[in-house]
């Protein structure tokens, strides 16, 4: 549209100075005129300079809506546009460093659903009902049968496949849970604090010299830690799982093997989880149940006793202390404890949002994405534990050994607290610092969970747990950076093009006509110019760019031409073209007009016949 009304305009005025030219052409025409065939002008291709009477307006519609007034208007209408391209402009390249991002919401309808990561935590009083203890029998006879059971176990295949007396399994239940609460189910001062007491208290050594003996075990069979907590948390459970497994809905029976992996195990609860092979990972396909789990505890044992019910959490976290490790805010979905002893449960979950985030470090949204071999926030929070207590007793915490890399054991071998002095009262002990540092995952999912009991079982001593899914829809929403670098420069080409239609090729061409005007202009004929002459020919090429001749003319293409050039394609009226000849359809135009098919003199001065 601009260009349009800039071409209007400069056709317009170049009609108007025309028909002057031509009215005073035929008066001096008319004075000269010596015979019919002879006439003398002067060069037309000089430069006529518009007499200033000529440009005044002769009445009120000339100057509201003359020549001067759409020049003037033409010029004041650029100029409002190109103040509102720089402002776009700006208010584009302001946005664009501010980072914004923008959400895509939609509502996702599945044919299946993964199986989630599920976790299942009994209270210790539960697990060890069916563990008969002798409160009368002595010491002796106990210490007989757990150190016959060792010296039956003389590898380590033995030691993990053989099962266990009750003692044993009593024995290294009560080692890991010591050993949890010392270094993970406490503040990290607390930590420190337990450490000195383990060390110094006299009530407990009879518990130091049991725990030396099965560190002495574990090392001659070559035993880690984390098997070590496998094998236990197992031999505590076969006493009590009945059923546990994964359902289908499968014509042909499918049969899915399901292991066993243990989470969790404190003075307080052990967590337990299903865990599948590659070949055993199916997807859920139907509503409805998708797992259960039956349980058997020792009536006779609980009985008088409060039991804590159970609890199943389906975002799989390893035990209830990860969620108070979390930080304070934190939703409570997927998960329910509810599910108390001798009754049947039917518990239905299915997803109703899953959150996808850009990383950042915003207060109340910063996360991470968490690949594949990289720590989860619970996993991060608990190596920032192993840090400090690594810098307190320089040995790796046993409960926590899992976190570290081999070449790091030989560093900081497993803790012996009997060797670790910590000055509580002096000492500084914190691993907040760290734990700043340790981020949600980016990818959240949101459960609902519904619990229903349908009534009791016929035996007192046996629990049911149903786990059901329901609708597989849900809701996602998905963040993403407004601005790529692509569409960033479309929209900076959108920006000026919209009021100028001006593109991005138009300011690659501006700068490099600035360029060229500056070092050409300026500096080779105002600088340069006091100390050197260059000497050109008028046909040269001077910047050194092609041209294209269509017949009529030679247009020459360059990226430093004036990107505005095209409002006044052929120059200015007033300004005579390089080399002395006017356009060819002006040139015409006069010869028509004078009757001179052969053109006019070039020489003003020349002979009259």
């Amino acid at each position: 549209m601009i260009m349009a009304i800039g071409q209007t305009i400069y056709e317009d005025e170049k009609a108007h100075q025309e028909e002057q030219r031509r009215r005073r052409r035929l008066i001096r025409m008319g004075a000269k005129v010596k015979d019919q065939t002879s006439v003398e002008m002067h060069d037309v291709n000089e430069p006529r300079h518009a007499h200033p009477e000529d440009d005044k307006p002769s009445s009120w519609k000339d100057a509201l809506f003359g020549r001067r007034a759409r020049k003037y208007a033409f010029i004041f209408i650029v100029a409002f546009l190109a103040v509102l391209t720089v402002k776009d402009v700006f208010d584009l390249f302001e946005e664009y460093f501010e980072y914004p991002k923008e959400s895509d919401i939609n509502i996702v309808f599945n044919e299946s659903m993964t199986m989630p990561n599920v976790t299942f935590c009994m209270s210790r009083a539960q697990a060890w009902s069916h563990f008969k203890l002798n409160l009368s029998a002595p010491a002796d006879e106990w210490d007989a049968v757990v150190d016959e059971s060792l010296a039956n176990m003389t590898d380590h295949d033995a030691f993990m496949k053989q099962p266990w007396d009750y003692r044993l399994v009593m024995e290294a239940y009560d080692m890991i849970a010591t050993y949890s609460s010392l270094e993970r189910e406490t503040t990290a001062h607390g930590s420190a604090r337990s450490i000195h007491v383990f060390k110094n208290s006299p009530r407990l050594a009879a518990k130091r010299k049991t725990f030396k003996k099965w560190r002495d075990i574990l090392d001659s069979r070559r035993i880690t830690f984390d098997e070590f907590t496998q094998k236990t948390g197992i031999e505590v459970l076969r006493r009590s799982m009945q059923r546990f497994r994964r359902r289908t809905f499968d014509d042909d029976d499918t049969v899915i093997k399901t292991k066993l992996r243990i989470s969790w195990i404190s003075q307080m609860q052990i967590c337990y989880q299903p865990e599948f092979d590659k070949d055993n990972f199916k997807t859920i396909d139907d509503q409805g149940v998708f797992f259960d789990m039956l349980l058997s505890h020792n009536a006779e044992n609980t009985e008088g006793q409060k039991i804590d019910c159970m609890s199943v959490d389906f975002h799989g976290r390893p035990s209830s202390l990860n969620r108070f490790m979390e930080g304070k805010g934190r939703s409570r979905d997927g998960f329910i404890d509810e599910l108390c002893l001798g009754q049947r449960h039917e518990v239905t979950a299915h997803v109703t949002a899953l959150y996808q985030m850009l990383e950042n470090d915003e207060e109340g949204t910063r996360c991470r994405d968490v690949e594949d071999g990289e720590d989860s926030e619970f996993n991060c929070r608990s190596r920032c534990r192993m840090e400090m207590i690594r810098d307190a007793c320089h040995c790796t915490p046993l409960s926590l050994s899992y976190l570290a890399k081999k070449e790091d054991m030989e560093i900081f071998p497993l803790c012996d607290y009997t060797q670790c002095t910590v000055d509580v009262q002096k000492g500084n002990y914190s691993d907040t610092e760290c734990a700043n540092k340790c981020f949600p995952d980016c990818r959240q999912i949101r459960f609902e969970v519904d619990h229903s009991v349908k009534g009791r079982m016929l035996r007192p001593d046996l629990t049911l747990v149903e786990l059901s899914w329901g609708p597989f829809e849900y809701l996602t929403m998905e963040q993403q950076w407004k601005y790529t670098p692509t569409t960033f420069i479309a929209a900076l080409g959108g920006s000026i093009g919209m009021w100028l239609g001006l593109s991005i090729l138009s300011l690659i061409q501006l700068v490099t006509y600035s360029y060229t005007y500056f070092t050409k202009k300026i500096v080779n004929e105002k600088i340069l110019k006091k100390g050197n002459t260059f000497d050109r020919r008028d046909g040269e090429d001077e910047d050194g760019d092609f041209t294209i001749d269509n017949g009529t003319e030679r247009k020459k293409m360059s990226l430093a031409e004036n990107p505005f050039a095209e409002f006044f394609p052929g120059g200015s009226p007033e300004q005579p073209k390089k080399g002395g000849s006017k356009p060819n359809s002006r040139q015409a135009s006069l010869d028509k007009e004078g009757g001179n098919s052969q053109g006019y003199s070039a020489n003003p001065k020349g002979t009259r016949s």
